[in-house]
């Protein structure tokens, strides 16, 4: 279990080192006219996915020093049969309906696509309440309108 999940965050921190060089070559804000330049999310999310892949690692590396086990470790257990199931596929559908939503902004808008982006996943990501789901529809809507057109003035 150490091995998969040492070779899974050194790939996570090594695909963000990789990604810098590129990044770091969009324009800035003092490049643009915006108030944030181009650069600035796509450098927080690397910088972030940087950051939290070395923790993981050092953790996991940390924890096989002191011979921790996970709580999801089989315990030379027989194996459980396969099934399809919403739980076992859920990743799969989260994929497909984010390509959709990339087709669909430009056949219905940004916003529209992006309310029933959200309220597929949503529902695949296991919310049932109904007024939970209105509510972070109308959450969604109203964030994606303040952040992109009221605080980085771009046009939707």
């Amino acid at each position: 279990m150490y091995a998969r999940i040492s070779l899974f965050a050194m790939a996570i921190v090594v695909l963000g080192l990789a990604s810098l060089v590129p990044t770091l070559q969009f324009p800035s804000s003092e490049q643009v006219s915006t108030f944030i330049g181009p650069r600035v999310w796509p450098l927080t999310l690397l910088l972030a996915l940087i950051g939290l892949g070395a923790a993981l690692l050092l953790t996991t590396w940390r924890d096989a020093k002191q011979g921790k086990r996970y709580d999801d470790e089989p315990v030379d257990e027989a194996p459980k049969p396969w099934r399809l199931t919403l739980a076992s596929t859920r990743h799969w559908w989260l994929i497909a309906a984010t390509l959709v939503y990339t087709w669909l902004i430009g056949l219905i808008g940004f916003l529209a696509a992006s309310v029933a982006f959200t309220l597929v996943c949503t529902l695949l990501l296991g919310a049932r309440s109904w007024r939970v789901i209105a509510a972070t529809l109308v959450i969604a809507a109203l964030l994606m309108q303040g952040v992109f057109v009221m605080l980085l003035g771009i046009p939707l």
